[in-house]
């Protein structure tokens, strides 16, 4: 079954041009799967996550060989997708750019360009770290365009005092205390590369990491980065861009405050938390569980002895089993085509 790809752009309703790259079958099955959504987190764009070429590395091409037509949008500030101007200039100690609730319009001229080459209805997200949070407000501004969607590593704001990104972390303004760092951090950032390779190493509990996870993953993670900014090899090291409006969401979520509240999601929803992954806490899993009081459905999986990048893992560290227990989720309630 051969799946191919096509990379174009849709404007937002505020006249952004956001980038999205479309995987699906060449042939279309003859009962259509749920149309999915895969949004990215905060630093990392839309194919370097989910639509690697590599063995292992593209979740979008499993879905689509489950009949899922598959759209992965970047974010504006981010990959294909148009950046502020403001990121063609210095970065400043100015109020972070590309907001969580802003990104709801990106995800929104997605999901209305899947729902118009599909003719479905509803459509299924897919939400990385606070991609995750993204897709939950979508589903509770546009509950008539949502049928399913999971929540991968998930931040919610379930608890003050996240050890990695709330009170007392890098990201807190040491002269004023529950405030992002803006005046470090500012509109925008620079990332090294290897920012992924070492923390993916830290979770990782044996000393071969190669024997965890594909070098070639790895490898083609890493050059997706750069290959996600035109100007990254401008820069020695290189480094890519990347808007710090969802990393001031975390923060803010990190220090216990909900962007949006559970109850207006109406949905199935299922959430993936791995042992060892360091953004989800429990208790944000048990205040979603809790505020999911009109969820059509709630599934919490929390794996042992995996990594933050369960999806990107070898296939007996869990990736196999993390795919085998999405499609169940997304057969329950096909709804999605009139």
């Amino acid at each position: 079954m051969a799946c191919v790809r096509r990379d174009f752009t849709v404007k937002t309703v505020d006249g952004v041009q956001i980038g999205i790259r479309s995987v699906q079958l060449k042939s279309p099955p003859d009962a259509p799967a749920v149309p999915m959504i895969l949004m990215h987190g905060t630093r990392i764009p839309g194919i370097s996550e989910f639509d690697l070429p590599v063995a292992g590395g593209s979740l979008a091409e499993d879905l689509a060989r489950a009949g899922h037509v598959c759209y992965i949008p970047d974010a504006r500030g981010f990959g294909a997708s148009a950046r502020p101007d403001a990121m063609n200039e210095p970065p400043r100690p100015t109020k972070p750019i590309v907001r969580s609730l802003e990104i709801t319009r990106d995800v929104d001229a997605a999901v209305n360009a899947l729902r118009a080459e599909t003719g479905a209805d509803r459509v299924g997200l897919f939400g990385w770290g606070t991609g995750g949070t993204v897709v939950l407000i979508y589903a509770a501004l546009w509950p008539e365009k949502v049928s399913h969607i999971i929540l991968y590593n998930p931040l919610y704001g379930g608890a003050p005092d996240h050890p990695e990104i709330g009170r007392g972390s890098r990201w807190e303004d040491p002269e004023r205390p529950a405030r992002f760092n803006q005046k470090k951090y500012g509109n925008y950032y620079f990332n090294q590369v290897d920012m992924l390779r070492k923390g993916w190493d830290n979770q990782i509990p044996i000393e071969d990491k190669d024997a965890w996870r594909d070098p070639a993953v790895l490898a083609a993670f890493e050059q997706a980065l750069l290959n996600g900014d035109p100007t990254s090899l401008d820069r020695d090291p290189p480094t890519y861009r990347s808007p710090n409006g969802m990393l001031e969401d975390s923060f803010y979520m990190g220090l216990g405050h909900k962007l949006v509240h559970a109850n207006q999601v109406y949905c199935r929803v299922m959430m993936i938390s791995p042992q060892y992954d360091t953004w989800t806490r429990r208790e944000d899993l048990a205040a979603l569980k809790d505020d999911l009081i009109h969820a059509e459905e709630v599934r919490i999986w929390e794996p042992a002895n995996t990594t933050h990048y369960i999806l990107l893992d070898r296939p007996e560290r869990g990736r196999d089993e993390a795919l085998r227990r999405m499609e169940d989720f997304l057969s329950q309630g096909k709804s999605g085509l009139d």
